[in-house]
């Protein structure tokens, strides 16, 4: 089992660096596992949105690729999308995105 550190900012801009992720978990199994509040309403099948989180640069240009359905729900979030949203039930482990930043998007 391999995991990489990543640093997360939540919505009160409070900042964690060395936040584990494991290699068999998505960006949001690891956030739910170590608490912070993402709803992932929908169990993380990429329906409902709840999970909406922000990507540095770097990394959202690492990760994988956003597929349709992805694209179709972050389409609806009008106030809070920015150029680095992803569903973080849809981003996928990567040894390339160790010292990823990550911040929760607000909740809507």
């Amino acid at each position: 089992m391999s995991s990489i550190n990543i640093t997360v900012i939540d919505r009160e801009g409070n900042r964690t660096e060395g936040v584990e992720w494991k290699d068999y978990e998505s960006l949001m199994e690891a956030l739910t596992r170590h608490k912070y509040p993402i709803l992932a309403t929908c169990g993380g099948n990429a329906s409902c949105s709840t999970c909406h989180s922000y990507l540095d640069q770097t990394s959202f240009s690492k990760a994988n690729e956003i597929n349709d359905e992805e694209e179709d729900l972050l389409d609806m979030l009008d106030d809070t999308r920015h150029d680095t949203s992803r569903l973080s039930c849809q981003v996928e482990w990567a040894e390339e995105l160790d010292g990823a930043e990550v911040t929760i998007a607000p909740e809507w």
